[in-house]
């Protein structure tokens, strides 16, 4: 399977969890565009995918080199629950652009370590004994992966996931973590 190689990753280190291969790297302080409430702004899209799709189409006269990975879209997922909001997830996409609709908030994710792993049925297997695997069991074990190498989960309950633009063949999931 193809590699995922991020134009502003930094690689720190590989380790290993129930026989598959976690990767710990470093990420800068990277710009997304997406929707901090997006129950109120995307009514009319049912899904991630909705949303990506229709920032893919703002983005079409864009310049490449605005887009950190424009062969593949990303998704950043962050639990939030505050006294005025209730428990939701925002979706994003990375960005160097500040195009956007009245659909979209600007917003930075600070640099940090992350660790990551492919998502495929070969880590499926392996980590969960079948195929199919839920999104939220992954991150589950990055954190179990972290933790027993050294790191811990960072109190940001945030997380990210890349895929191509057909939605097959290339998904990773990430996670902030630090260092103990």
């Amino acid at each position: 399977m193809q590699k995922l190689v991020h134009p502003l990753e930094k690689l720190v280190e590989i380790i290993t969890y129930k026989g598959v291969e976690f990767e710990v790297v470093e990420r800068p302080d990277i710009l997304w565009v997406g929707c901090v409430d997006y129950a109120d702004n995307n009514e009319g899209e049912s899904d991630i995918g909705a949303t990506l799709k229709r920032y893919r189409e703002e983005l079409i006269d864009t310049p490449k080199h605005e887009l950190i990975i424009h062969d593949y879209s990303a998704s950043l997922s962050l639990n939030y629950g505050t006294n005025d909001k209730p428990n939701g997830l925002m979706f994003a996409q990375e960005t160097y652009s500040n195009k956007q609709d009245n659909h979209y908030d600007l917003f930075t994710v600070p640099g940090s370590l992350w660790i990551r792993t492919s998502e495929n049925e070969s880590t499926d297997t392996a980590l969960f004994s079948r195929k199919n695997h839920g999104l939220w069991e992954y991150f589950g074990m990055l954190g179990a992966a972290a933790e027993e190498n050294g790191y811990k989960r960072a109190d940001l309950d945030i997380a990210i996931e890349y895929y191509n633009q057909s939605g097959v063949g290339l998904h990773y999931a990430y996670m902030p973590i630090i260092v103990k």
